[in-house]
């Protein structure tokens, strides 16, 4: 049952174009499977006063093989997002010492680095293909099938039996009670929070319909994301919620407006105008308007709201390294939590950090969504991509990412990055060979011996080869490809922004 939720692989065994991977993409790195498996395995091992999760010890071993993988080229060219990844953790390390000194945050450096950089490079160097993405989708929605007994075991009777299973193998999490909402309890799972179980399934919901629902029909694209959203909805948290109503408001606009290319135009001015008028008619700020309606309880989104006034104070009284791990001013009636992902980088190690996390982000959302000359399938790969990193986006004005939702977050933004490197033309060049090879073999049967039709035909079907091989010679360079719309495009498929817009390269 699980397997046919999930699909079955796709598609023929290829080898990347231009990084040169030689590996079968239809098959997940070693380091992907046991990265994403280590996401929800709550079991620490102490080395002194560092704590080492699952994940963490992953990164730790893949660290070095994946910065060697990066910097051999074999996951393409350097990018302009990779030195951004690099600069955030040189400040941010920097950051530390001079607020901390070296001597007390060595070791916080260290796994910051590898939290950062190694997470990072783990999504950049080891998803390369579409193949990749498929199954590491797959994966995760695999994931979520076996989380949904346990989610709604501690959703009816408030008990853990994930973390009170591990916490009799060795140190874990502490089950964080809280008190339920709408009548039902919140769900935990094998995370350090509610809302990281929120967060881990709940951004899942465009790469599951558009990933995992590519050439199938519209109802069982629907029942995979709403049983990922259902389960993520357990945790009964505001800020994961977002995300996930910011991409079904996506995936119901790309479905009303698929005949219309300039789609994603169109919404971004509809939702700039909105903007306006909020402004201009309400006696609140717009960002107190959507907060206040996200939110389940007036006092939820005004702490939100109190969070991002206190927090800009903070900022500008510490420009430049920030105030670090120190405590950060604010009224002593709030609670020192700062949830708010896209602040407290800003915060800790001052603006200089903040404006690397957000030309980070920008750097790979926009090329992915203006690239050019994509099949359909990578089309509607790229749009499943880019509305769980806008979901994302969104959730971080109302959550901090933190342990291993930050991870998630730095791998997940990531793992588009081969988006900007794929080769179509050569796909499709392989494509025509293969199935080219396959009816060449397929005309070898005749039951009239005295003629030789079949002979003909297969000699036939390998003319029409070495044709496809010639002419795929004079194609080899994309810009081939890109001058106009190759294939028309299928009800419900990829990104089309500005598809007549050269995208620069980075």
């Amino acid at each position: 049952m699980v397997a046919e939720l999930a699909g079955e692989d796709e598609g023929p065994v290829r080898r990347m174009r231009r990084g040169g991977i030689t590996q079968s993409q239809g098959h997940l790195s070693i380091w992907i499977w046991l990265f994403i498996i280590g996401l929800i395995i709550p079991l620490f091992v102490y080395v002194g006063p560092l704590r080492l999760s699952v994940y963490r010890l992953v990164l730790l071993i893949a660290f070095f093989p994946a910065v060697f993988f990066w910097l051999s080229g074999r996951s393409g060219r350097i990018r302009l997002p990779d030195i951004c990844v690099v600069a955030i953790c040189l400040w941010s390390s920097l950051s530390f010492t001079v607020v901390h000194g070296m001597g007390e945050m060595y070791q916080t450096i260290g796994i910051f680095w590898v939290e950062t950089l190694g997470a990072y490079l783990l999504g950049r160097c080891y998803i390369r293909t579409p193949e990749a993405l498929y199954s590491m989708v797959r994966l995760f929605f695999i994931l979520g099938i076996v989380m949904v007994p346990f989610a709604i075991y501690q959703t009816i009777t408030a008990e853990n039996i994930i973390l009170t299973f591990f916490s009799k193998i060795g140190p874990t999490y502490w089950d964080n009670q809280m008190r339920p909402r709408l009548g039902l309890n919140r769900v935990q799972g094998p995370f350090a929070h509610q809302i990281h179980f929120g967060v881990f399934f709940l951004c899942l919901s465009g790469l599951i319909y558009y990933v995992l629902g590519y050439g199938l029909r519209w109802a069982a694209r629907m029942g995979r994301m709403l049983l990922i959203a259902l389960l993520g909805a357990t945790s009964m948290s505001s800020g994961p919620l977002v995300a996930l109503m910011a991409q079904l408001n996506m995936i119901i606009w790309d479905g009303m407006m698929t005949s219309y290319r300039q789609r994603w135009h169109i919404l971004a001015g509809l939702s700039a105008a909105g903007f306006v008028v909020v402004d201009m008619i309400s006696n609140r700020t717009p960002f107190h308007v959507v907060i206040e309606y996200l939110a389940f309880s007036k006092d939820t989104a005004y702490n939100r709201i109190r969070i991002w006034q206190f927090g800009l104070d903070n900022i500008f009284a510490h420009p430049l390294f920030g105030n670090g791990f120190n405590d950060w001013t604010r009224p002593y009636w709030m609670s020192d939590s700062m949830d708010m992902f896209w602040i407290v980088g800003a915060v800790r190690h001052g603006i200089p950090v903040w404006i690397l996390w957000l030309v980070l982000f920008f750097l790979i959302f926009l090329p992915v969504a203006y690239r050019r000359g994509l099949s359909d399938r990578v089309s509607w790969y790229r749009t499943g991509y880019l509305i769980t990193m806008f979901g994302l986006f969104m959730a971080g004005w109302t959550v901090h990412y933190w342990d291993a939702t930050y991870v998630l977050f730095m791998f997940l933004l990531a793992s588009g990055v081969w988006i900007l490197d794929w080769d179509e033309t050569t796909e499709r060049q392989e494509g025509a060979t293969d199935n080219a090879f396959q009816d060449a073999r397929s005309v070898g049967y005749t039951r009239f011996p005295s003629s030789r039709t079949g002979e003909k035909a297969g000699k036939d079907k390998l003319s029409a080869l070495s044709e496809s091989a010639s002419i795929g010679s004079e194609i080899g360079d994309p810009s081939f490809l890109r001058q106009g719309d190759v294939l028309r495009e299928m009800p419900g498929s990829g990104f089309r922004l500005g598809a007549d817009i050269q995208a620069v390269p980075l």
